[in-house]
């Protein structure tokens, strides 16, 4: 589900908008598009169902008042709120749609393709609408200096891979992510590709055979690598602000190359980079991909990134646990414990689950944990990830959607939600696709 550039001059080029997500307190990222949308000579019409006038501009209450009346509708609203007003969009004819980064969700840009809606996710609409402010001129220089900015002529929905060896329309961020993962020299699969069967999984405990039933691994062919990709927020400076993230993880050598775009402010792009790679983990962040943010290395990250590798592989591809490196475990009767040994050190965790097999929550010390700005060294804590939900796409199960919390002394410390994009997902990717 690519956006082009020529979807959006078409949005842009509709003079009267409405626009759902302004804060009636003047604060936020809606009200900064309400100022600058209005100074660029847009026609606008703020729908909220409480308020009517903010600033100096009338408020509709609903969609229904500007159905017939505005070319699109911006939206800068939760994933839950944008996934409701596309089946108004849907419902009212309104015939464009732009979902703010952070507002969009696979579910609502789905909607809008199943019915026509043409529909700008994952982009601001500030970069592209003119006159570009200078940060934003700047942004848009960048992100076409790494060749990310939209282009072609019309979207088109590429089939989704049901195997490997498929293609599939690759977002900015993942193209982005594969040439790193590219320039990695890791080794390409298959590896062992011997389908898994009952009599592999019977000497493990008895929640570890419910799981790999429930995530349906049994009678399917292990899997090497996937490529995965997410939306949601972080936690980052004392606020939530709106995440993208795409990730690529490989079996053959225990690796993981992970990418996050972070939209500080709702505006300032920070793209955040997590690798684990021969042994040896990384964590590099730069506001505008230029300005470093944080840049750090060592053991402690090595350590806390072997572990989100075995956390990613129990969430979304178990089948890459089956293999000697990993050690199952009994725990009690509602969960089962794991053991990765990869280049010398080992790393361990516990997994809950419900009835059916299904993950409710991991948990393990074997992450670090330090203040943001703290001077002294970072101290192992507990970290879980627990699951909200779980999804069926093309015969594989996913979590709905996901936390990554920290437990300290002080109380839980959730930074990370993201909604999986089960579309998105692709397996057997070889690293230079």
């Amino acid at each position: 589900m690519t956006v082009t550039r020529d979807t959006i001059d078409d949005f842009l080029a509709q003079k009267s908008l409405a626009l759902v997500g302004v804060s009636q307190s003047g604060a936020g990222f809606g009200n900064a598009v309400r100022k600058e949308l209005s100074d660029k000579g847009y026609s606008l019409t703020v729908v909220h169902p409480k308020a009517d006038k903010i600033g100096d501009q009338p408020c509709a209450h609903s969609l229904e008042e500007v159905a017939g009346k505005v070319g699109g509708v911006v939206l800068v609203t939760p994933p839950e709120e944008t996934e409701k007003l596309v089946r108004d969009v849907v419902r009212l004819g309104i015939p464009r749609v732009w979902m703010q980064q952070g507002a969009e969700s696979a579910e609502a840009i789905q909607i809008c393709h199943d019915n026509d809606v043409p529909v700008i996710h994952h982009e601001c609409i500030l970069m592209f609408a003119e006159p570009a402010g200078w940060f934003h001129r700047a942004h848009r220089w960048a992100r076409g200096t790494f060749g990310e900015l939209p282009e072609g002529s019309s979207p088109t929905d590429a089939p989704h891979p049901e195997h490997e060896g498929e293609a599939q329309d690759l977002l900015s961020l993942e193209k982005k992510l594969m040439r790193e993962v590219g320039g990695a020299g890791l080794l390409c699969g298959p590896g062992d590709r011997t389908p898994v069967t009952e009599q592999d999984i019977q000497a493990l405990p008895e929640p570890a055979q419910r799981y790999l039933r429930f995530m349906n691994v049994v009678g399917k062919p292990r899997d090497w690598s996937f490529r995965a990709h997410f939306s949601g927020r972080f936690f980052f400076k004392d606020e939530w602000v709106p995440c993208e993230c795409a990730q690529y993880n490989s079996r053959i050598e225990v690796a993981r190359i992970f990418h996050m775009l972070l939209r500080v402010k709702g505006i300032v792009p920070t793209y955040v980079r997590d690798t684990y790679l021969r042994g040896r983990g990384h964590m590099l962040g730069k506001a505008l991909d230029w300005v470093p943010v944080v840049d750090e290395a060592g053991e402690e990250i090595a350590i806390g990134e072997c572990v989100t590798y075995l956390n990613d592989a129990v969430l979304m591809a178990p089948s890459m646990l089956l293999v000697p490196a990993v050690a199952w475990s009994s725990s009690r009767a509602d969960a089962f414990d794991l053991a990765l040994t990869d280049a010398g050190r080992t790393v361990r965790a516990r997994v809950f689950v419900g009835n059916d097999g299904e993950v409710i929550d991991f948990a393990t010390r074997d992450r670090f944990y330090a203040p943001p700005g703290a001077k002294g060294a970072a101290e192992r804590a507990e970290w879980r990830t627990p699951v909200e939900g779980w999804q069926h796409h093309q015969g594989r199960a996913f979590p709905t959607r996901a936390k990554a919390v920290w437990f300290l002394p002080t109380g839980p410390l959730p930074y990370v939600e993201l909604n999986f994009e089960p579309e998105r997902f692709a397996f057997d990717v070889p690293p230079h696709a």
